[in-house]
């Protein structure tokens, strides 16, 4: 059975790529390459950590929405390198994520208990009807 682009692959994690950026630079300024090795490094998407391009365009929309500012550093034997760094607004969108990923927790070990329940004749879909007398 192919499951596509079905959300049960995993797919939509990628949103969840802020505000692992976001934890990324509460711990001090990096540059977009350092930010995508970092990902690569966590695991937890389905098809691989967004490219680089995708990480910079995820930085220049957090930057517009206010939660990181960048700046050019020079660096030894090389290209200026854009720096990014988490301003106070996105410190506060950081900690209202951690708030929403905890009550998502919940509400996952919740249906997992719920769906630990499940009998295998419900699972086959042999169940017979919502609030059906058994």
């Amino acid at each position: 059975m192919d499951f596509g682009d079905c959300p049960c692959t995993g797919k939509t994690l990628t949103k969840l790529v802020k505000p692992l950026v976001m934890a990324f630079l509460a711990k001090g300024r990096l540059h977009g390459y350092a930010i995508q090795r970092l990902l690569e490094s966590q695991g937890g998407f389905a098809h691989g950590p967004p490219d680089l391009s995708g990480v910079y365009r995820s930085l220049k929309e957090m930057e517009s929405q206010g939660y990181v500012e960048s700046s050019w550093i020079s660096s030894d034997g090389g290209p200026p390198k854009r720096c990014f760094s988490l301003t106070e607004s996105g410190l506060a969108c950081l900690a209202r994520w951690k708030e929403t990923l905890i009550d998502y927790r919940a509400q996952i070990d919740e249906l997992i208990g719920f769906m630990d329940e499940l009998t295998l004749e419900e699972m086959s879909g042999q169940g017979g009807e919502i609030g059906e007398e058994r």
